[in-house]
């Protein structure tokens, strides 16, 4: 039996969370679609500093990841805004009381295009670790 290396196992949890995130927003549970959209991202940048041999910190702000992980000097200022959103909607969805105000911050169409995005961010990182 093989032993998988550690970045695919993280990879299979990126694809377990795409399935869910498409699953929360075809629900409407937009907040849980995006709340995973940010889980995948920083499964990808925790699989991407393993493939690479840096060390995985115990960190969730997606900007950090992009840092520690070298692959900020390759992302654009929209895609950094974007990531700021996510891990600070990641914190919000886990411990804000106030659920309205959250339904609130998320449309249908935001949560699309944060789906979107993460898909093309997620794929762009797995490319770097076919390379």
């Amino acid at each position: 039996m093989m032993i998988k290396p550690v970045y695919q196992k993280w990879l299979e949890r990126v694809n377990y969370d795409m399935e869910t995130a498409e699953a929360m927003y075809a629900t409407r549970r937009y907040i849980y679609a995006v709340f995973m959209c940010q889980q995948i991202i920083e499964k990808c940048f925790k699989a991407y500093m393993v493939f690479k041999g840096i060390d995985v910190a115990p960190v969730h702000n997606l900007r950090r990841l992009a840092e520690l992980s070298g692959i900020i000097v390759e992302m654009d200022k929209e895609d950094l805004k974007k990531m700021d959103f996510l891990s600070q909607y990641y914190l919000n969805a886990r411990y804000k009381d106030d659920i309205d105000e959250l339904l609130s911050q998320i449309t249908s169409d935001k949560a699309k295009d944060f789906l979107n995005f993460t898909k093309e961010k997620a794929q762009w990182l797995i490319q770097k670790m076919k390379l």
